[in-house]
């Protein structure tokens, strides 16, 4: 993928449309891989996300139009964190489409930190402009994705990734370092090893609850070109 080209819809698609499936895509992909992996249960997708996401989108889209500063009011402290994460980064889209600036992975993050800066129930990871997911996750899904894997291999890895560094688990880290040694999902039947260890995982009560929503931002930002990695960067 070229990383200066900037993000632009297909055919007749809005750049609104495009994001918010993108949106719902990366939550569908994750899904599909739930069943398998007990690392990824997480509460229900509340209904009516679609139509949520367009009005974060759309929130993004006034808050440039009015030349705001403070945070998109359309989305509250209360949120679920897969929901807030997702919906900053919508109405980020939003607003640099208004803006008529380049939807960069890099920029999408950057600006969603921004928003957040003004609310009092937002985590680390969110506030630090998805660092975890742009230094680790991030940077494998593409790599895989390049090689023209399925979305299903890329998930599965930049979970091991994830697991390998940033798990409170230290049993669990050094078993997906193993792991990874070995080639990860890449290597001789490492799927397989992969739901072994999550059975594990499970039977030693190791859990990772935010670790779906990490994922679903890794699927979404794969989607788009990196850019420059500083939002003031011209």
């Amino acid at each position: 993928m070229n990383e200066t080209i900037a993000f632009r819809p297909e055919g007749r698609a809005s750049t609104k449309d495009v994001v918010v499936n993108y949106t719902l895509a990366s939550l569908d992909e994750l899904e599909q891989l739930h069943p398998a992996l007990n690392l990824l249960a997480h509460p229900a997708i509340v209904r009516g996300s679609h139509d949520f996401f367009v009005r974060c989108y759309d929130a993004g889209v006034q808050h440039a139009q009015a030349g705001a500063a403070e945070t998109v009011a359309v989305l509250p402290d209360s949120l679920p964190q897969e929901r807030q994460r997702s919906g900053l980064l919508c109405a980020a889209a939003g607003r640099l489409d208004a803006l008529r600036q380049p939807l960069t992975h890099n920029r999408l993050c950057d600006l969603a930190s921004q928003f957040c800066a003004g609310m009092a129930d937002v985590d680390s990871e969110t506030r630090s402009g998805f660092y975890t997911v742009r230094s680790i996750s991030l940077p494998v899904y593409r790599r895989l994705l390049r090689d023209q894997h399925s979305h299903s291999v890329c998930l599965q890895q930049a979970l091991l990734h994830l697991l390998a560094w940033k798990s409170d688990s230290p049993w669990a880290r050094q078993q997906a370092q193993r792991l990874l040694w070995q080639g990860g999902v890449l290597g001789d039947k490492g799927e397989y090893a992969l739901m072994t260890l999550d059975d594990e995982l499970r039977e030693r009560q190791i859990e990772w609850p935010g670790l779906w929503s990490l994922l679903a931002v890794t699927g979404f930002l794969a989607k788009f070109p990196a850019g420059r990695y500083l939002l003031t960067e011209k």
